[in-house]
Protein backbone atom coordinates (compact mmCIF):
# COMPACT_ATOMS: atom_id res chain seq x y z
CA UNK A 1 0.00 0.00 0.00
CA UNK A 2 1.75 3.36 -0.68
CA UNK A 3 2.69 5.40 2.42
CA UNK A 4 0.71 7.77 3.60
CA UNK A 5 2.81 11.45 3.34
CA UNK A 6 0.20 14.14 5.15
CA UNK A 7 -0.37 13.45 9.08
CA UNK A 8 -3.80 14.33 8.67
CA UNK A 9 -4.34 12.25 5.42
CA UNK A 10 -2.62 9.29 7.45
CA UNK A 11 -5.48 9.94 10.58
CA UNK A 12 -8.85 10.16 8.20
CA UNK A 13 -7.27 7.25 5.65
CA UNK A 14 -7.02 5.21 8.73
CA UNK A 15 -10.37 6.54 9.82
CA UNK A 16 -12.15 5.85 6.36
CA UNK A 17 -11.02 2.00 6.54
CA UNK A 18 -12.03 1.66 9.89
CA UNK A 19 -10.83 0.18 13.44
CA UNK A 20 -8.87 3.57 15.06
CA UNK A 21 -9.56 6.26 17.34
CA UNK A 22 -7.95 9.53 16.50
CA UNK A 23 -7.29 12.53 19.35
CA UNK A 24 -6.06 15.81 18.57
CA UNK A 25 -5.90 18.12 21.49
CA UNK A 26 -5.01 22.10 20.48
CA UNK A 27 -4.46 25.19 21.66
CA UNK A 28 -6.08 28.38 20.38
CA UNK A 29 -4.86 31.64 20.73
CA UNK A 30 -6.79 34.87 19.52
CA UNK A 31 -4.75 35.23 16.46
CA UNK A 32 -5.77 32.10 15.04
CA UNK A 33 -2.05 30.48 15.98
CA UNK A 34 -1.53 27.89 18.28
CA UNK A 35 -0.51 24.08 18.79
CA UNK A 36 -1.80 20.36 18.18
CA UNK A 37 -0.85 17.12 19.66
CA UNK A 38 -2.31 14.27 17.64
CA UNK A 39 -2.39 10.85 19.23
CA UNK A 40 -3.31 7.75 16.63
CA UNK A 41 -3.90 4.06 17.32
CA UNK A 42 -4.91 2.07 14.62
CA UNK A 43 -6.58 -1.93 15.79
CA UNK A 44 -4.63 -4.60 15.11
CA UNK A 45 -7.40 -5.42 12.18
CA UNK A 46 -6.35 -3.01 10.42
CA UNK A 47 -2.72 -2.86 11.01
CA UNK A 48 -2.63 -6.42 9.61
CA UNK A 49 -4.79 -5.47 6.46
CA UNK A 50 -2.51 -2.03 5.99
CA UNK A 51 0.50 -4.52 6.07
CA UNK A 52 -0.64 -6.76 4.21
CA UNK A 53 -1.57 -4.39 1.26
CA UNK A 54 1.93 -2.89 1.58
CA UNK A 55 3.89 -6.58 1.39
CA UNK A 56 1.82 -7.22 -1.95
CA UNK A 57 2.40 -3.98 -3.55
CA UNK A 58 6.00 -3.94 -2.45
CA UNK A 59 5.47 -0.12 -1.78
CA UNK A 60 6.18 0.57 1.70
CA UNK A 61 9.71 1.26 3.37
CA UNK A 62 8.56 0.94 6.77
CA UNK A 63 10.92 -1.57 8.30
CA UNK A 64 9.28 -4.56 10.27
CA UNK A 65 5.84 -4.66 11.23
CA UNK A 66 6.01 -0.57 11.50
CA UNK A 67 3.15 1.40 8.94
CA UNK A 68 4.13 4.67 9.64
CA UNK A 69 7.07 6.56 7.35
CA UNK A 70 7.59 8.96 10.40
CA UNK A 71 10.57 10.94 7.90
CA UNK A 72 7.43 11.22 5.03
CA UNK A 73 4.59 12.51 7.51
CA UNK A 74 7.03 15.16 9.03
CA UNK A 75 7.53 16.38 5.64
CA UNK A 76 3.98 16.45 4.67
CA UNK A 77 3.04 17.73 7.82
CA UNK A 78 5.86 20.80 7.36
CA UNK A 79 4.73 21.51 3.69
CA UNK A 80 1.78 23.05 5.13
CA UNK A 81 1.35 26.51 5.25
CA UNK A 82 2.63 27.78 8.70
CA UNK A 83 2.95 24.51 9.88
CA UNK A 84 5.81 23.73 12.26
CA UNK A 85 6.51 20.35 13.39
CA UNK A 86 8.24 19.64 16.67
CA UNK A 87 7.72 15.86 17.44
CA UNK A 88 6.74 12.81 15.20
CA UNK A 89 7.57 8.83 16.47
CA UNK A 90 5.70 6.35 16.76
CA UNK A 91 6.00 4.45 20.06
CA UNK A 92 5.25 1.06 18.66
CA UNK A 93 4.03 -0.42 15.22
CA UNK A 94 0.20 0.75 15.77
CA UNK A 95 0.61 4.32 17.25
CA UNK A 96 1.60 7.96 16.13
CA UNK A 97 2.80 10.87 18.18
CA UNK A 98 2.74 14.17 16.70
CA UNK A 99 3.53 18.00 18.37
CA UNK A 100 3.16 20.84 15.92
CA UNK A 101 2.32 24.48 15.99
CA UNK A 102 0.52 26.50 13.65
CA UNK A 103 0.51 29.68 12.45
CA UNK A 104 -3.03 30.31 11.62
CA UNK A 105 -5.94 27.55 11.49
CA UNK A 106 -7.90 29.28 8.66
CA UNK A 107 -5.13 29.40 6.71
CA UNK A 108 -4.74 25.60 6.43
CA UNK A 109 -8.25 25.44 5.78
CA UNK A 110 -8.25 28.18 2.86
CA UNK A 111 -10.26 28.27 -0.06
CA UNK A 112 -8.22 25.82 -2.72
CA UNK A 113 -8.38 26.88 -6.24
CA UNK A 114 -10.99 25.38 -8.71
CA UNK A 115 -12.87 24.22 -5.93
CA UNK A 116 -16.51 25.86 -3.82
CA UNK A 117 -15.11 28.25 -0.88
CA UNK A 118 -14.22 25.30 2.08
CA UNK A 119 -16.52 27.24 5.00
CA UNK A 120 -14.80 24.33 6.99
CA UNK A 121 -12.99 26.35 9.87
CA UNK A 122 -13.79 30.20 10.39
CA UNK A 123 -12.35 32.32 13.14
CA UNK A 124 -13.93 35.67 13.54
CA UNK A 125 -14.24 38.54 15.86
CA UNK A 126 -16.84 41.08 17.54
CA UNK A 127 -17.11 42.67 21.03
CA UNK A 128 -14.06 41.48 22.22
CA UNK A 129 -15.23 38.02 21.52
CA UNK A 130 -13.29 35.45 19.36
CA UNK A 131 -15.66 32.49 17.64
CA UNK A 132 -14.36 29.58 16.43
CA UNK A 133 -16.97 27.54 13.85
CA UNK A 134 -16.58 24.67 12.32
CA UNK A 135 -18.79 22.76 10.01
CA UNK A 136 -18.39 19.67 7.97
CA UNK A 137 -20.58 18.50 4.93
CA UNK A 138 -20.18 16.76 1.78
CA UNK A 139 -19.55 19.89 -0.29
CA UNK A 140 -16.78 20.86 1.47
CA UNK A 141 -15.34 17.86 2.15
CA UNK A 142 -13.76 17.98 -0.92
CA UNK A 143 -11.57 21.08 0.07
CA UNK A 144 -10.27 19.12 3.08
CA UNK A 145 -9.69 16.05 0.47
CA UNK A 146 -7.68 19.06 -1.66
CA UNK A 147 -5.79 20.28 0.94
CA UNK A 148 -4.71 16.18 1.66
CA UNK A 149 -4.18 14.96 -1.47
CA UNK A 150 -3.71 11.02 0.08
CA UNK A 151 -7.77 11.52 0.18
CA UNK A 152 -7.91 12.27 -3.67
CA UNK A 153 -6.91 8.81 -4.02
CA UNK A 154 -9.48 6.97 -5.86
CA UNK A 155 -9.82 3.78 -2.97
CA UNK A 156 -9.93 7.01 -0.49
CA UNK A 157 -12.35 8.74 -2.47
CA UNK A 158 -14.58 5.56 -2.73
CA UNK A 159 -14.30 5.01 0.94
CA UNK A 160 -15.37 8.71 1.97
CA UNK A 161 -18.18 10.45 1.94
CA UNK A 162 -19.96 10.71 -1.62
CA UNK A 163 -20.53 14.02 -2.96
CA UNK A 164 -23.26 13.09 -6.02
CA UNK A 165 -25.09 10.27 -3.90
CA UNK A 166 -26.21 9.14 -0.45
CA UNK A 167 -25.02 5.82 1.09
CA UNK A 168 -26.49 4.47 3.69
CA UNK A 169 -25.04 3.12 6.57
CA UNK A 170 -26.11 -0.59 5.87
CA UNK A 171 -24.24 -0.39 2.64
CA UNK A 172 -21.25 1.19 4.10
CA UNK A 173 -21.26 -0.97 6.74
CA UNK A 174 -21.85 -3.68 4.15
CA UNK A 175 -18.73 -2.55 1.96
CA UNK A 176 -16.88 -2.25 5.23
CA UNK A 177 -17.41 -6.17 6.31
CA UNK A 178 -16.30 -6.75 2.57
CA UNK A 179 -12.76 -5.15 2.75
CA UNK A 180 -11.95 -5.79 6.48
CA UNK A 181 -14.16 -8.96 7.24
CA UNK A 182 -16.91 -9.94 10.03
CA UNK A 183 -15.14 -8.10 12.41
CA UNK A 184 -14.99 -4.77 10.36
CA UNK A 185 -18.40 -3.44 11.16
CA UNK A 186 -18.27 -3.40 14.94
CA UNK A 187 -14.70 -1.53 14.13
CA UNK A 188 -16.19 1.29 13.02
CA UNK A 189 -19.33 1.56 14.96
CA UNK A 190 -17.44 1.95 18.00
CA UNK A 191 -14.43 4.16 16.87
CA UNK A 192 -14.58 7.71 17.52
CA UNK A 193 -12.58 11.00 16.66
CA UNK A 194 -12.10 13.73 19.91
CA UNK A 195 -11.04 16.82 19.49
CA UNK A 196 -10.14 18.81 22.23
CA UNK A 197 -9.54 22.87 21.67
CA UNK A 198 -8.31 24.79 24.97
CA UNK A 199 -8.86 28.34 23.97
CA UNK A 200 -6.59 31.63 25.34
CA UNK A 201 -9.03 32.94 27.49
CA UNK A 202 -12.11 32.79 29.21
CA UNK A 203 -14.93 30.02 27.45
CA UNK A 204 -18.12 32.02 27.22
CA UNK A 205 -19.97 29.66 24.91
CA UNK A 206 -19.72 26.39 23.32
CA UNK A 207 -22.19 23.82 20.80
CA UNK A 208 -21.89 20.39 20.23
CA UNK A 209 -19.34 19.22 22.90
CA UNK A 210 -18.12 19.38 26.59
CA UNK A 211 -16.34 22.12 28.26
CA UNK A 212 -14.33 20.85 31.63
CA UNK A 213 -11.25 22.75 33.14
CA UNK A 214 -10.95 25.23 30.65
CA UNK A 215 -11.01 22.44 27.86
CA UNK A 216 -14.08 22.26 24.76
CA UNK A 217 -13.90 18.23 23.67
CA UNK A 218 -15.82 17.10 20.86
CA UNK A 219 -16.58 13.72 20.28
CA UNK A 220 -18.10 12.21 17.00
CA UNK A 221 -18.59 9.13 15.89
CA UNK A 222 -16.07 8.32 13.24
CA UNK A 223 -19.34 6.58 11.01
CA UNK A 224 -21.12 10.16 11.09
CA UNK A 225 -18.09 11.55 9.70
CA UNK A 226 -17.65 8.98 7.16
CA UNK A 227 -21.18 9.08 5.69
CA UNK A 228 -22.01 13.04 6.74
CA UNK A 229 -25.53 12.06 5.92
CA UNK A 230 -26.30 15.26 7.81
CA UNK A 231 -23.63 18.00 8.55
CA UNK A 232 -21.52 18.52 11.29
CA UNK A 233 -21.13 21.85 12.99
CA UNK A 234 -19.47 22.92 16.14
CA UNK A 235 -18.39 26.55 17.55
CA UNK A 236 -16.57 27.74 20.08
CA UNK A 237 -16.63 31.67 21.51
CA UNK A 238 -13.80 32.71 24.22
CA UNK A 239 -13.19 35.85 25.60
CA UNK A 240 -9.06 36.34 25.15
CA UNK A 241 -6.84 36.93 28.14
CA UNK A 242 -5.55 40.27 29.34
Amino acid sequence: MPRLPRVPALILAAALLGGCSAAHVVTLKGDGSGTVALHLEVSKLLHDYIAGLAEVSGSSKARGDAIFDLAAIRAGFEAQPGMTVQKVSSPDPRSLDIEASFASLSDLFARKEGLPSADVISLTQAGGIETLKIHLDRENYRQVAALFPMLESPVLQSLGPQVDQKVTQDDYLEMIRFSLGDDGPALVRKSWISIAIRPEGEIVSQAGGTVSDGLVTYRIPLLRVLLLDTALDFSLSFRQSN
